[in-house]
């Protein structure tokens, strides 16, 4: 409780105004993830990745774990082909430590702490906000590594409908539908889609094909009654079935049934100019069945929850500072048939503080959150950071520290199987501290640049399931792990004319375990992406190179060897709004494994047509 009442004091201390700047900065591209307010991309203290809807476009893909496949700070670990099991890795961190989200609402099953990408479609996407480094100062639990935003697109102007159909390699097809539109203060869009593939053996030495099929549904729906109030509701339900294999061999029978509801509510008001408060409630839930009638244990029911309510204030004192105020109570649930079914909350309180200076040039962010959990008790983190720009240099120095933690699961507090393997409720929080330093470079002004990043980070607490007492093959998690990641990222982007463009980035990542002394599972050394596109009329073509290193699997199994992809696609207009499109995956038919014992698709090819009115 006196954290909390010292919690509130800095509050009050830091709402005093700062000196307004002579001039207001350029505003260029707009985020929203990196402090929780809408901001320049520019000034942001973090490093942020933005993919947009039209880069997503030009992929003609299908996912969005495979849109992430070709970023290098991140690494995709599937478990086989189309709909199997994807989680992400950024910058090292477990993938427990990146928080998923989606417009805002964090999504991620209870009981493992990860979020499942492979059943999110890319069709309603408008962009996708990659905050990389500790947030947890603004978003808690799980914000180690970074921050991944989904943010879907709202309907405007006149209404319009799109179709589209797609079918290809292994049995692939999959036709989808939005309607959409805006008016008087109203806007509205709703999408459905359909997939289904035949797909291929999720087990790397296996012969029978495990299927795939998706049936989603998403909507958003926007209203302005007054100029100071606006209300957003938004939602997406899918239900897939997916066939598994399970020991790295053929079960012929193995298959995951999954329902997959949010719903979220928005609303945004302006009691004064200065002060927008903005309230947010939202639920998540999965509901997962696994079926094999030939085993005993691949078999469970798993029904997860979250149930969220955040409201933030934010404080535009000038047009050089503004802060950010906000209360958070969250209620995570899960039930495992027969094993567990318990619930634990959270409640926060959180601030930041954001000041621009020195004519704009200087930007600086600090940040301080307090969690009190259910289990553990009482977590504070925080954060700083600068950006400053060199203007006449056309150049861009951002630095930043800040501190993360991670809540132990509901598996790891209360899983409790027939066997005698039990959670920990004595768990404490795994914890983590970062810095980095990076700077950004225009060679030609709106034509070229070049970016470098260094960054470590440091992990203490992390939790592992041990055998306990040893020799009883019994298992139990326990705080005993420490770890280490450090590395640096860079890139370059050329505009070469006004129709081609290149991008490339190279990550290098040093992980250590400092138990073992070992590499961490699962980072790769290096990563590399380079891609090409020629935007034109009525021609669009796009390629992406993607080479990723050697990782350690494990102990036991040793590394997985490097591998390089080679993706193409490209799309043609016709007049009245139809446009033809197509795609190779893994033109080089690379044989590799991002999962040890996994399978992943060769050679495959895919076409479609788009009808817009």
């Amino acid at each position: 409780m006196k954290r909390i009442i010292i919690l509130i004091l800095i509050m009050l201390f830091t709402a005093a105004p700062l000196m307004a700047a002579d001039e207001a900065v350029r505003v260029g591209e707009v985020v929203v993830t990196a402090a929780k307010i809408e901001e320049a991309i520019e000034e942001t203290t973090s490093d942020v990745i933005v993919i947009k809807s039209e880069d997503i476009k030009k992929m003609n893909t299908q996912f969005v774990s495979d849109v992430l496949k070709g970023i290098s700070e991140l690494n995709i670990v599937q478990n086989g082909g189309a709909g199997k099991q994807a989680a992400v890795i950024l910058r090292g961190g477990n993938t427990e430590h990146t928080i998923v989200m989606i417009d805002g609402v964090k999504v991620k099953s209870t009981t493992t702490g990860t979020f499942d990408f492979s059943g999110l479609n890319v069709d309603d996407i408008e962009r996708i906000e990659i905050v990389k480094g500790p947030q947890s100062t603004i978003y808690g639990s799980e914000a180690m590594a970074g921050v991944v935003n989904i943010i879907t697109k709202k309907g405007k102007g006149a209404p319009k409908i799109a179709a589209s159909f797609e079918a290809g390699s292994y049995g692939t097809y999959k036709p989808s539908a939005t309607v959409s539109g805006g008016f008087k203060g109203l806007d509205y869009r709703l999408t459905a889609t359909y997939f289904n593939s035949d797909g291929i053996s999720s087990a790397k030495k296996g012969t029978e094909n495990d299927g795939y099929e998706n049936a989603s549904i998403s909507g958003k729906l926007g209203f302005k009654p007054t100029d100071k109030t606006d209300i957003e509701l938004s939602g997406r339900y899918y239900y897939d079935r997916s066939e598994l294999d399970a020991f790295g061999s053929d079960d012929l029978n193995y298959v995951q049934h999954g329902n997959h509801h949010m719903l979220s509510g928005k609303g945004k008001l302006y009691l004064f100019d200065i002060w927008e408060q903005v309230l947010s409630l939202s639920t998540v839930e999965d509901s997962l069945k696994y079926r094999d009638p030939d085993t005993s244990w691949n078999n469970a029911d798993i029904i997860t929850e979250m149930n969220t309510v955040d409201w933030q204030n934010n404080l535009y004192i000038s047009e050089a500072y503004t802060l950010t105020l906000g209360a958070e109570f969250r209620e995570e649930s899960g039930e495992n048939k027969g094993v567990f079914d318990e619930s634990v909350n959270n409640k926060a309180l959180y601030l930041n503080n954001k000041a621009k200076l020195l004519n704009d040039d200087l930007v600086l962010n600090a940040g301080l959150r307090m969690d009190d959990h259910e289990t553990f008790g009482e977590e504070t983190t925080w954060r700083v950071g600068a950006v400053y720009n060199v203007k006449p240099a056309s150049l861009t120095i951002k630095t930043s520290y800040g501190t993360g933690f991670r809540a132990p699961t509901l598996n790891e507090l209360f899983y409790n199987d027939p066997w005698g393997s039990s959670g920990n409720l004595n768990l404490r929080p795994e914890k983590s501290s970062s810095w980095e330093i990076g700077i950004e470079k225009e060679i030609v002004k709106d034509r070229a640049s070049l970016s470098l990043t260094y960054f470590d980070q440091k992990y203490d607490d992390l939790i592992d399931w041990v055998e306990a007492p040893p020799g009883s093959w019994l298992y139990s998690p326990q705080n005993i792990s420490k770890a280490e990641v450090k590395g640096f990222e860079a890139g370059a982007s050329a505009k070469v004319t006004d129709d081609v463009t290149v991008r490339s980035s190279y990550t290098y990542l040093d992980t250590e375990d400092k138990e073992t002394g070992e590499r961490l599972r699962r980072r790769p050394e290096d990563k590399v992406s380079i891609s090409a596109e020629y935007s034109g009329e009525p021609v669009t073509l796009f390629a992406k190179y993607i080479f990723v290193g050697k990782v350690l699997e494990s102990a036991s199994v040793g590394d997985l060897g490097s591998y390089s992809l080679v993706n193409l696609s490209g799309t043609y207009k016709f007049k009245k709004g139809i446009s033809l499109f197509a795609r190779v995956e893994n033109l080089l038919d690379e044989d590799y494994e991002t999962a040890g014992g996994y399978n992943t698709p060769g050679l495959s090819a895919y076409a479609g047509v788009k009808f817009e009115m």
